[in-house]
């Protein structure tokens, strides 16, 4: 799980193999995309073209490239399985005088021999600048078809095609990984499942060379390589924990704005639920105000003591002729009549008196009676009709004194 999670962080999961190869005196490229899915390479795009500035149009600069140069000026040497010198001195034993400040070599192994690749410093330099100055990384370098040693296990051929003829592997006298004057022809071949064009191998061995590095190649260029994987994994870890906390800060964010966002919705809540709750106490206290006042009122109606109430009666009935009946009696009458939402009016201190009476005469002396009285204010006829000869209906309004 561990080397799951290194290789994710230091290599990714997309890798790109780029030959610079030479037909005739034309410089050609050939990119192949592999991605790794389920533990498994697949091949997901491969494309030729003759500008390099063309490789923006088809690699994404995020993802490292191996690259293959296989040109003219890359001369490959065979010699025995066992060297009679290592390193450097099998280089100089097949190269004599060679000047390793200004070539790179690399010496590896195919089938039962070994060969050694020689090139100028400076045509690969050249092309090493100029991705890095279009922003590609590079993830492996190898010399002329000398990757094709990751993939030798796992073929049974007598002879390889590449992009720039064919490579024999198992008849000494013929072998050669330096430019062959065959044409190629389509082949593809089988490694290990995965069905690969003969245009395609070159690249694809050095991918397998980046993601395993089983093949223990010799060359003077492999601190080079080094560095330039080290850059690599640097950038693309660096690129993963800036993007991982980038998006750890903008998860925060959106934490913090949802909690922000839900406490303040909650004290936005609690605010009117509480100026609601103080309009519901002013609203009270207004209605307690006007049932007070109510309530004072109906104090001030009923303030008049059942004595003085009494006195009243006593002295109105004491004074009623004979020849009077009484049909009613209002104290403190409504001004009129009780509506809806509207305070109760009274006439306070008046007495509203109806009846029935036989001798008109009778009925005059009892009003002045009444007016004579100390309580009496005022007494007024609000009525008098004849129901018959003998008979008539009165209402009289008595107005009594403040006390």
């Amino acid at each position: 799980m561990l080397d799951i999670v290194r290789t994710y962080f230091t290599k990714g999961n997309a890798f790109y193999g780029l030959e610079v190869y030479q037909i005739g005196n034309n410089i050609k490229f050939h990119l192949l995309e592999v991605v790794k899915k389920k533990g498994e390479l697949v091949i997901t795009n491969s494309q030729s073209f003759e500008e390099l500035q063309l490789l923006v149009d088809f690699a994404k600069p995020s993802v490292p490239i191996c690259l293959i140069y296989n040109t003219d000026s890359v001369i490959t040497k065979q010699t025995g399985a066992e060297p009679n010198f290592e390193d450097k001195g099998a280089v100089e034993q097949l190269f004599p005088g060679l000047n390793f400040e200004n070539f790179f070599y690399q010496i590896s192994n195919l089938g039962d021999l070994s060969y050694i690749s020689v090139v100028k410093k400076q045509d690969v330099e050249t092309y090493l600048v100029r991705l890095k100055e279009m922003k590609f990384k590079i993830g492996g370098l190898s010399l002329g078809a000398s990757s094709l040693s990751r993939i030798a296990n796992y073929l049974n051929n007598d002879f390889i095609l590449t992009n720039r003829g064919k490579v024999v592997l198992n008849n000494i006298s013929d072998t050669n990984l330096s430019a062959s004057t065959e044409k190629s022809s389509s082949s593809s071949y089988d490694i290990n499942g995965l069905n690969v064009k003969h245009t395609e191998i070159l690249a694809f061995s050095e991918i397998l060379d980046f993601l395993t590095r089983n093949v223990k190649d010799t060359s003077n260029f492999v601190d080079v390589v080094e560095n330039l994987q080290n850059e690599f994994a640097n950038s693309r870890t660096f690129g993963i924990l800036l993007h991982s906390s980038l998006v750890f800060i903008l998860l925060l964010l959106l934490s913090n704005f949802f909690l922000f966002n839900f406490y303040f919705d909650g004290v936005q809540l609690s605010k009117e639920n509480l100026a609601f709750e103080n309009e519901n106490k002013k609203n009270l206290m207004a209605l307690t105000d006007k049932v007070a006042e109510k309530e004072r009122k109906v104090d001030a109606v009923l303030s008049v003591s059942n004595s003085r109430t009494s006195y009243y009666l006593d002295e109105l009935g004491a004074s009623i002729p004979k020849s009077i009946l009484l049909d009613g009696l209002q104290y403190q009458p409504l001004t009129k009549p009780v509506q809806s939402l509207k305070p109760i009016e009274l006439n306070i201190d008046e007495l509203l008196v109806m009846g029935n009476c036989i001798n008109s005469e009778d009925f005059s002396s009892w009003l002045i009676h009444l007016e004579g009285l100390e309580w009496v204010q005022s007494v007024e006829t609000m009525d008098y009709d004849y129901k018959n000869k003998n008979t008539s209906n009165f209402k009289i309004k008595i107005s009594a004194t403040t006390p």
